[in-house]
């Protein structure tokens, strides 16, 4: 990053005339759409967009951003590059103004580009569906923060949420969810869904228009759609829903075209239980009609990528948590093992990735999927454990690595992954699990098994020495000294091979409208920071005395940079994200009582009688008389409160 403060400013009366060749044409909408919050109408000032070489920044993203009295202009290496300037742009405009008021910019430079060529978010919209409001909502403020891929999980044990042209049981079978005895017509309730069928959030689909313009929106914000089928396992959905369809077509007198898709063995006598407590969720690969299945729907994704004129560049193709037990007592699946020569129903994992690979080589795609598909099962000492598996090391695969839990052994494996010369993306549940609760408080929603992931987690991730970024264990414990001794470190091969870092936003809990963006705002935030910037000057100073010196400053810097100006800005480009807001923190001291919150910019109010604050009550602007039942609660610009923090004073 180069920044250079100038002489003088830009003031702006209105709307400033936006210069653009046609081929940024989208750019030039993003530049009209910043300044339309602001003004309704008349013309002051330009500015600027072209592609060209970004002096110094070798990044397609790279960009360089300079307002003078002149106007405005942003160069980018490449349209993103042009993008990735807008949002910066914004970053300068007031976070709440009056509209109409005039704007004064100050004159500057800025020269920039990302640390990370991948800078994702998965969304899970399979274990509870999100609909497509949500999901263009999230899409937009990915692109403000500068995010660049969307992986996009849309199909697991507990529903299929894409429609794919021949295949209409996927979504009349697999995407609805309500009371059965045998998941024969629908699946049965998930975290909460209810018992009705075709109730939010458990049931619902993207129908092939609601998809495209998705994939659409997406790519005018320079983000790439990374649609994700699970498989072999969490394929519940689709097996029953290939079970129906065999049914209607043997029903039919259609024996063949019964069997073409067929996911399951009805002679296959495996005892199996996933983590979800599944016995009938994975695909069994020795099934020809399981490929036959996987490249009907890879040839979909392609087809609906095709029609939204946004080429399908990666999909992912799951491999996560197949429980033992699988495909040992399958007539098909043995038959496969001897014909192969294979020595356990282990190796079955490789022969059904190197078929799915070259399903996915007919379209040019390169395999990706969780960690799994990068290890191979052994045992050390007697005990399980994982290795990077060497016969697909060099293929360029994509490896999404989460398992970073502190005692669970494999606390190195994203690191072991890139040296052996797999490609990585950095997901660890340690710092980039969303969906894991903000903290212990009981009333805040969310999973813990990988540990409580408040706004400073993501924020105090190192990506490429995460050990330094572990403080405590799953239930907030501090890790005991000596941990990560031995533990793999990243070597500069190794570093090569990291492409980037993705945040995880699972829905298991999220069955509320609002809830999937309360778990992602604010986190979301510091993980961007961490995607685009280098290591802050505190991640790589080794004097911890000095480092956490440093670290105080920046995150000083940080919570109000958010409270202050990223949140009002939301609230007031009328986005309406249900971002959370924290309870205050309250304490005794002198007789009296005294408040403070997270983030500083949301107002405190509060009450002295034990009614609850409203938007109307006395803020908070000093300490507070010790007497009777207080409650103290903070309100964004809107209006909204986040929790009570009570204090009964005897």
């Amino acid at each position: 990053l180069t920044f250079e403060r100038r002489g003088g400013s830009l003031r702006l009366d209105g709307l400033p005339v936006v210069n653009a060749p046609a081929a940024l044409k989208a750019e030039a909408l993003a530049a009209a759409g910043i300044f339309g919050p602001y003004f309704k109408d008349g013309w002051s000032g330009t500015v600027t967009l072209r592609v060209g070489a970004v002096e110094g920044q070798a990044s397609p993203e790279a960009y360089e951003l300079t307002v003078d009295a002149a106007g405005i202009r942003v160069v980018g290496n490449s349209s993103a590059g042009v993008f990735y300037g807008l949002q910066s742009l914004r970053s300068l405009l007031p976070a709440s103004p009056a509209r109409g008021a005039a704007i004064v910019l100050p004159a500057l430079r800025v020269v920039d580009a990302p640390r990370f060529g991948y800078r994702g978010l998965h969304l899970d919209v399979a274990r509870n569906f999100q609909p497509k409001a949500t999901v263009l909502r999230v899409i937009e403020l990915m692109g403000r923060y500068k995010l660049n891929a969307l992986h996009f999980h849309l199909t697991d044990d507990e529903g299929w949420r894409i429609e794919i042209p021949g295949l209409p049981e996927l979504t009349e079978v697999g995407a609805r969810r309500g009371h059965t005895l045998d998941s024969a017509a629908w699946l049965p309730p998930a975290y909460g869904s209810g018992p009705d069928i075709d109730r939010p959030f458990g049931s619902g689909f993207f129908s092939k228009a609601d998809y495209i313009e998705i994939v659409k929106h997406a790519n005018a914000r320079h983000i790439e759609i990374i649609p994700e089928i699970e498989m072999p396992g969490h394929a519940r959905a689709a097996i029953r829903a290939m079970d129906a369809r065999f049914r209607k077509r043997a029903a039919a007198g259609d024996a063949a075209g019964a069997r073409q898709y067929l996911l399951s063995e009805a002679e296959d006598k495996s005892v199996y239980k996933s983590v979800q407590d599944f016995p009938d969720n994975v695909m069994n690969p020795g099934l020809d009609s399981t490929y036959a299945f996987i490249g009907a729907v890879v040839d979909g994704m392609v087809a609906l990528h095709a029609e939204a004129g946004v080429p399908l560049r990666n999909l992912h193709m799951g491999g996560d948590e197949v429980p033992a037990g699988v495909w040992e007592k399958s007539p098909a699946a043995l038959a496969l093992l001897k014909a192969r020569g294979l020595l356990s129903v282990d190796d079955l994992w490789f022969e059904f990735y190197g078929r799915v690979e070259q399903i996915l080589e007919r379209h040019g795609i390169p395999l990706s999927g969780w960690e799994e598909i990068g290890v191979r099962k052994t045992r050390l000492d007697g005990r399980p454990t994982l290795i990077p598996n060497p016969q697909f090391a060099g293929r360029g695969w994509r490896t999404y690595v989460w398992n970073n839990v502190p005692g669970w052994g494999a606390e190195d494996l994203a690191y072991r992954l890139a040296n052996s010369g797999y490609k990585v993306v950095l997901s660890p549940v340690s710092n980039t699990y969303l969906d894991m609760a903000y903290n212990t408080n009981p009333v805040e929603t969310g999973l813990f098994w990988g540990g409580f992931v408040d706004i400073d987690k993501p924020f105090d991730f190192i990506p490429l020495d995460y050990y330094r970024s572990q403080k405590e264990d799953n239930r907030g414990n501090p890790l005991p000294a000596g941990l990560f001794v031995g533990k793999d470190r990243l070597t500069d091969y190794g570093r090569e091979h990291i492409l980037g870092i993705q945040a995880c936003l699972w829905s298991e809990s999220s069955r509320d409208d609002g809830r999937f963006e309360y778990m992602l705002m604010p986190k979301l935030l510091g993980f961007a920071e961490r995607a685009w910037a280098p290591d802050p000057d505190w991640a790589v100073e080794r004097d911890e005395t000095r480092a956490a010196v440093l670290h105080r400053e920046a995150w000083s810097r940080f919570v109000n940079v958010v409270g202050k100006r990223e949140l009002p800005r939301i609230d007031f480009e009328g986005l309406h994200v249900n971002y959370r807001i924290p309870a205050p923190g309250l304490k005794v001291a002198n007789g009296a009582v005294h408040a403070n919150i997270q983030l500083p910019g949301l107002t405190l109010r509060y009450t002295m009688d034990g009614t609850e604050p409203t938007a109307a009550s006395r803020a908070v602007e000093g300490p507070i008389p010790a007497s009777g039942v207080i409650r103290v609660a903070a309100f964004d610009g809107r209006g909204r409160r986040g929790p009570t923090a009570t204090l009964r004073i005897q």
